[in-house]
């Protein structure tokens, strides 16, 4: 089957999905047209092929979630032409700065694996609509993730946070905020500056939530 890839030069959706590969299959690469792959529950541990991806110049979704993968290889950064990422559940530890010089992302989900550090250079990305690290080991979120003012969700659950910056009221088009299973005492009167955030959208543990300042809460009620 994977050799009849080659033949299918028009392709623009591709689900290899449970199909134990350890490698991305070579035949993709030729498949120029392709605009959304997804490699769901392989046993992919490295990616380093993903250089030969420079050359699907159309491809804007890439999905790795469920799989092995223990880095993000410097080569990411070729792939100019992404808008949504999908890293989640897998076994990363570090988050490469490269990474974010794919500044065309709209979507990046790196939910459940062991990542301890957001570096800086994520405020580049200013298209940034979705961004989620939920269940992993962070312990602090970088000032620059704040002037990704497009984000519309924020998904930092179940990390080791205990601070939450007052920066967040950048964030005006905030939609939706996770926040539940850190170690934060309370809340920073600036989150009523994001007018787009209801009550609804907010996962915080109802203790938190009630230290903002009563005129806040009334606010952004749902």
């Amino acid at each position: 089957m994977l050799n009849n890839l080659k033949k299918m030069i028009n392709l623009t959706e591709l689900e290899l999905v449970h199909c134990d590969l350890e490698r991305i299959p070579h035949a993709v690469f030729s498949l120029t047209n392709l605009q959304e792959l997804d490699l769901k529950e392989n046993n992919l541990k490295s990616i380093e092929e993903i250089l030969s991806f420079q050359h699907l110049r159309k491809l804007t979704c890439l999905k790795l979630w469920h799989n092995a993968i223990t880095y993000i290889p410097e080569h990411i950064k070729k792939l100019g032409s992404l808008e949504r990422l999908n890293f989640s559940h897998n076994k990363i530890e570090i988050l490469p700065s490269h990474l974010f010089l794919c500044n065309k992302l709209r979507y990046l989900d790196l939910s459940n694996n062991d990542i301890r550090f957001i570096p800086p250079e994520i405020g580049v990305l200013q298209s940034l609509q979705y961004f989620s690290v939920t269940c992993n080991k962070i312990e602090n979120i970088p000032d620059e993730l704040f002037f990704c003012k497009k984000l519309k969700t924020l998904k930092l659950g179940k990390n080791t946070l205990s601070l939450l910056s007052p920066k967040i009221s950048y964030l005006v088009l905030l939609t939706q905020l996770e926040l539940k299973g850190n170690h934060f005492e309370c809340l920073p009167a600036e989150l009523g500056s994001c007018r787009a955030l209801k009550r609804s959208g907010l996962a915080v543990e109802d203790v938190l939530f009630e230290t903002l300042p009563s005129g806040r809460q009334g606010t952004n009620e749902s």
